[in-house]
């Protein structure tokens, strides 16, 4: 007899999840799929209580939680799994497609708890630093989920190798907006994150990784300076700064260019010099902060 592929399953999948219990490799594309969803509602309800994941599923409101968000996420992992259903039901592989569409269907881990590490990080990190919402929004919340998801699994591999493919993704966010780092913050996480359920080897090469990031930046943009930057920028624009953190995002822009990470640093200084965002004397002070910067970076 064939499975339904409804909402209706797909929430008693997501409900059947919510305990968190499940370990080892995922195979079915509808449980991985119903895994995430419930991790992504861990970090929005700040809980990993059970009867609280099953209350934001079924649709009550959580405390502490933006309601708006927890529905958005729910309503978005019944779709996951439902798309998992299918998967499961003519065989096709377990790839990041199921979570994030978009994605191209590039690889990710499979291990229940690594993967919610992963998760835990990406959306933790994406909470911790408000641009990624403003410019990205639900997209780049998947792409996160699922780039921490294929981070995470190159612990396994030799340092120069895990290096070389962290530095490959740096190049390829830096050019769409996203400063490398931010990857330096989300390994960071990511880092933490596995440390805290797994055995201290299962981090593998990924600390390396991070801190090659951090030497790279450092060389041009040490952390005073990130934090420098901040504080230009809020005090030259108060409440009329962009987005928070925009002084320590475009220091961090320029230490990418200094690098040679990104030819210079428009994706992350158009974005927020936009009309939609800053208007002429916002604009003004904006760029006078991004000169002090490029007058203290080496």
């Amino acid at each position: 007899m064939t499975e339904p592929v409804d909402a209706d399953h797909a929430h008693r999948i997501l409900l059947d999840h919510a305990d968190r219990k499940v370990t080892g490799p995922l195979e079915d594309p509808a449980v991985l799929a119903a895994v995430v969803g419930v991790e992504r509602l861990v970090v929005a309800a700040g809980s990993t209580d059970e009867a609280v994941l099953r209350s934001a599923l079924t649709g009550d409101v959580v405390a502490d939680a933006d309601p708006d968000r927890v529905a958005a996420l729910v309503a978005e992992a019944r779709s996951h799994v439902m798309a998992g259903l299918l998967r499961r039901a003519t065989g096709q592989a377990v790839d990041a497609g199921i979570v994030n569409p978009a994605s191209g269907g590039y690889e990710i881990t499979t291990d229940a708890t690594l993967l919610r590490a992963a998760v835990r990080a990406a959306q933790g990190s994406i909470d911790a630093m408000p641009y990624y919402g403003a410019r990205y929004g639900a997209r780049g919340s998947r792409f996160a989920t699922t780039d921490s998801a294929w981070l995470v699994s190159l612990a396994t591999l030799a340092e120069d190798r895990a290096v070389h493919q962290v530095e490959w993704l740096s190049r390829v966010l830096a050019a769409r907006g996203m400063p490398s780092w931010l990857l330096e913050i989300h390994l960071d996480a990511l880092v933490a994150e596995v440390r805290s359920v797994a055995d201290s080897g299962a981090v593998g090469s990924l600390p390396v990784a991070a801190d090659a990031l951090g030497r790279a930046r450092r060389r041009h943009v040490d952390d005073d300076l990130l934090r420098s930057a901040d504080s230009w920028a809020d005090e030259a624009l108060g409440d009329a700064l962009p987005v928070p953190r925009a002084g320590a995002l475009m220091a961090a822009a320029v230490a990418d260019e200094r690098a040679g990470v990104t030819r210079d640093d428009r994706a992350l200084v158009d974005w927020l010099t936009d009309s939609a965002r800053s208007d002429e004397s916002a604009t003004t002070r904006l760029l006078g902060v991004r000169q002090r910067i490029l007058d203290e970076a080496r």
